[in-house]
């Protein structure tokens, strides 16, 4: 019987919260080896979830823990979730609290892990659009992950899909790191150190969730930042493991290069070539900004207040 804790951290999101727990109470378990619990991270406990939404573990169908962070940001929620999780899952799993799983999404985590040996399993991310969304938000592939290749090996993991052997984290003591506690990235440091102690990461082709992308998502002014900050973790992540450093600032620099001269030709008449100017610029000065010291803040809590609503607390 595989032991599957399934850790969700959440920040003034109690729909987004309730709509992924029902969801999972939908998925498919027949002829399923697994027992299923949930650790429910609450990180605004002046505004929680629970007070919307009443008692969490009325709504889940499997064993549900909820708990409070205190300290403010996404790594120190993450971590409350590990330090919860102790002796007893097999396999612990990352969901965030603007998804939905598919049906099939249980029984292809695990199906993966086991048929590959994977380490650790991603599966597919699809945008639901609030609203209508511009090209660039389609050509740029800035919201989705995947398709992927069923149980293709892959150098990447996101905590908005994946699944995860427990005990290659209690051996190897793997926690997410505080630097990234108000910058995000902090998930792409992790598996990077995953893998750097030995683990693998496979694709979960069918493990598919919706994630929901709200409108104040939708503007080039968002989508800049987000390649600026996808940049600077790069480069933060190759400052402070000292590994690949000449290699990783020489690549931001292309990229910003690159990207500054689709700018300057106006992308030779075509907008679309311009936008994806933009984006490679944007990504390549995050580089370089991380071997200046620089750590953009993308979650800092006036930026996740302003877009969730509500005032700083």
């Amino acid at each position: 019987m595989n032991k599957v804790t399934v850790c969700i951290a959440t920040y003034r999101r109690p729909l987004g919260l309730q709509a992924l727990l029902e969801s999972l109470n939908a998925v498919e378990t027949d002829g399923l080896a697994a027992l299923v619990s949930f650790i429910v991270v609450e990180n605004c406990p002046n505004d929680p979830a629970e007070a919307t939404l009443g008692d969490l573990a009325k709504i889940s169908r499997w064993p549900l823990r909820y708990v409070g962070e205190h300290n403010r940001g996404i790594v120190a929620a993450r971590n409350r979730a590990l330090d919860e999780f102790g002796e007893d899952p097999d396999y612990v799993a990352f969901l965030d609290d603007d998804e939905t799983v598919s049906r099939g999404w249980l029984q292809s985590m695990l199906q993966t892990l086991q048929t590959t040996g994977a380490t650790a399993v991603q599966g597919p991310v699809i945008p639901q659009f609030e609203v209508t969304p511009p090209n660039w938000a389609i050509a740029s592939k800035l919201f989705e992950l995947g398709p992927f290749q069923p149980g293709e090996r892959i150098g990447f993991a996101s905590t908005n899909n994946a699944m995860i052997a427990a005990d290659f984290l209690r051996q190897h003591q793997i926690r997410f790191d505080t630097r990234f506690n108000t910058t995000g990235g902090e998930d792409e440091e992790f598996f990077h150190r995953l893998q750097e102690s030995g683990g693998t990461i496979h694709a979960a082709a069918e493990a598919s969730v919706t994630d929901i992308v709200p409108q104040k998502r939708l503007t080039l002014g968002w989508a800049v930042r987000r390649k600026f900050r996808m940049g600077n973790t790069l480069g933060r992540i190759a400052v402070f493991h000292r590994r690949n450093r000449l290699m990783r600032f020489i690549k931001g620099a292309a990229a910003f290069g690159k990207g500054t001269l689709m700018i300057l030709t106006l992308g030779l008449g075509s907008k679309a070539r311009i936008t994806a100017g933009l984006f490679e610029a944007a990504r390549g000065a995050g580089v370089i900004a991380a071997f200046t010291g620089v750590a953009f803040k993308e979650y800092s809590m006036s930026a996740v207040s302003h877009e969730r609503g509500g005032a700083v607390v």
